[in-house]
């Protein structure tokens, strides 16, 4: 089976409400939607990781809170003391994030979210939306 090549376009947006909502109606013309990130907004770049995964996923609201705070570093007993939960139904909910996006530790939950937010490093002024035909790779599909 040949694979059908999907047009890149790449936006920069500030808002994740916004984003989402170009993402969407570039996902359902065809295209793969690149949300240019400025470098500076690590957490403007974690929460869309975080809600693309989730999307993607089909995550429920406790499992992308658990996400969002794997994601920035916390260990099962610190979320669940942020969360007033159990160490044990922290791991329940992990193990249901791993069964749902298919990675097995958390380093590969990065790697995914922000495979899947479609983050990319912005260049020097970048136009604000720029659409150029690039082959999907293999490891586009892998996931």
């Amino acid at each position: 089976m040949t694979k059908v090549e999907k047009i890149r376009v790449r936006f920069l947006v500030e808002g994740d409400e916004q984003a989402n909502k170009i993402t969407a109606l570039l996902e359902a013309l065809g295209y793969e939607a690149i949300r240019e990130i400025d470098q500076d907004s690590p957490q403007t770049r974690l929460r869309w990781a975080v809600t693309r995964l989730a999307s993607s996923a089909q995550l429920t609201d406790r499992e992308v809170s658990i996400l969002d705070r794997v994601l920035q570093g916390c260990g099962n007993a610190e979320i669940g003391d942020e969360l007033e939960i159990s160490k044990a139904t922290v791991k329940w909910h992990m193990h249901n994030i791993f069964t749902k996006t298919g990675a097995k530790t958390r380093e590969a939950l990065l790697r995914e979210a922000l495979q899947l937010g479609g983050v990319a490093r912005r260049e020097p002024a970048p136009s604000k939306v720029d659409a150029e035909p690039t082959p999907a790779s293999e490891d586009d599909d892998a996931r």
